[in-house]
């Protein structure tokens, strides 16, 4: 049986969890993000080649974002009946075939075809990669583990993109393509070789399981997966850990979309100038879900809550990032404006990491619908929220506007924090019921 939540399990000698993380997920992870990024600096270079209007393009480049969105919650169902290390695989050597075949693109359908493909592939890792986690890491080093993840996906925006131009520049935009897609399936055979569902089948130490089993905290009970989503459904916990991250990509995709026009359009920048200036909230917040990690699982460790490591900061995450953004819009000194933008894309760090522990919290067994679930409401917005904000700059003419609004949707965010409550799960816990929990990967023959 798991342990009650205050236990302090003894840290052990054995690493192998952090060794599968820091050099399988996180370049995993990190080669994705790589898979969307060499898109965007390859699109200018793709209209002019094959001559596509605005409209075309904007096909393309959305055409990944719908897929991958309404794919998130079947994603993280198939992670949870497969196991995150056989879904994880062939999702991986699926987007990685497809960002390949990217290169053979000639036609708007064929692009759009293709791209949407990829984001098939794509839609389960997130949702696998936290079920992962929650498999590999107790309670006092969820915060941690979800950081690492994290970094791996912010670290492509800020390598990605001059990578990709010098591939591009060097050899033309098909070989990033390629390179990418070679690189995916490397990462795709190390993740089958090293990693396990069950930590105990990975050889690891018997310490080191031991320590992971110890820090398991509450585990759902074992029911059919509709039963479950009878009960998130009629949760209004399980709407607001949906809805919240909602809000919060509402502010991050002014800086993923709008930042640098705004940069250059509303605040003069250079076009030299703004490359460097756009990229340095992107280092804030890489920086900061490394640094939530640490303070989070301190804080856990110190309290023995889950409400105490993860809601008070999600809550100020949303409240820096709201006010530092209204903040940097009314700054005229460009130098301090930057400084501000990069505390609030910072302040969104803090609640991305409290929010992928949250939803392993929330449903151990079910994390990876409950990841899917939020991370569709994230990419919902994702692909709304850019059209919305040119909405409010186009019937206002006013970017200080738009960032207003923004904020005041963090501030929703912010309350909506305080109905989640991760430290109660959705479904009764196997203590509770006296049933022992088994997910389909416990009981699947051993991998070779």
């Amino acid at each position: 049986m798991a342990t009650p939540r205050t236990s302090r399990p003894t840290r052990p000698r054995g690493s192998r969890r952090w060794l599968v993380m820091a050099f399988i997920l996180f370049p995993l992870t990190f080669v994705m993000s790589l898979d969307r990024t060499n898109m965007t600096v390859s699109a200018p270079i793709i209209q002019k080649t094959f001559h596509f209007s605005l409209f075309e393009m904007s096909l393309i480049l959305t055409s990944f974002t719908w897929t991958y969105a309404f794919l998130q919650v079947p994603g993280g169902i198939v992670a949870e009946r497969w196991g995150a290390r056989r879904t994880l695989t062939l999702a991986n050597i699926w987007w990685s075939a497809w960002t390949i075949l990217t290169a053979v693109g000639g036609s708007v359908a064929s692009f759009v075809g293709i791209r949407a493909l990829l984001g098939v592939g794509q839609a389960a890792d997130w949702p696998s990669s936290v079920y992962a986690l929650r498999r590999w890491f107790p309670e006092p080093e969820r915060s941690k583990g979800n950081s690492i993840l994290l970094g791996g996906l912010y670290l492509g925006p800020i390598v990605g993109t001059p990578l990709t131009v010098l591939i591009v520049v060097a050899f033309g935009w098909r070989a990033s393509f390629i390179i990418y897609g070679l690189a995916g399936g490397v990462t795709a055979f190390l993740w089958w070789r090293f990693f396990r569902d069950r930590p105990r089948e990975s050889g690891m130490s018997e310490e080191e399981v031991r320590y992971i089993e110890a820090g398991e905290g509450e585990v759902d009970a074992e029911e059919s997966g509709v039963r479950s989503w009878g009960r998130f459904i009629s949760s209004p916990r399980f709407w607001a850990i949906g809805l919240q991250y909602f809000f919060l990509i509402l502010i991050q995709s002014f800086f993923v979309t709008w930042l640098p026009t705004y940069l250059i359009s509303a605040r003069h920048f250079s076009l030299k100038s703004m490359g460097f200036a756009a990229s340095l909230p992107y280092v804030a917040l890489f920086v900061m879900v490394f640094v939530t990690g640490q303070l989070a699982d301190r804080v856990y460790q110190r309290t023995g809550s889950i409400w105490a490591a993860r809601v008070p900061i999600a809550i100020a995450g949303f409240l820096i990032s709201a006010g530092f953004l209204i903040i940097a819009s009314r700054i005229a000194n460009p130098v301090l404006m930057i400084i501000a933008l990069m505390i609030s894309l910072g302040g969104i760090g803090l609640t991305q990491v409290s929010i992928w522990s949250a939803t392993q919290d929330l449903a151990p067994q079910r994390t990876g619908s409950v990841s899917g679930w939020t991370n569709f409401w994230g990419n919902f917005s994702g692909a709304l929220g850019p059209i919305f904000t040119a909405i409010l700059v186009g019937l206002t003419a006013n970017w200080g506007t738009a960032l207003l609004v923004m904020a005041v949707a963090g501030l929703v965010g912010a309350a909506l924090w305080l109905v989640i409550h991760p430290e109660r799960p959705l479904i009764p816990s196997g203590a509770e019921s006296g049933v022992l929990p088994a997910t389909p990967a416990d009981v699947a023959p051993p991998a070779p």
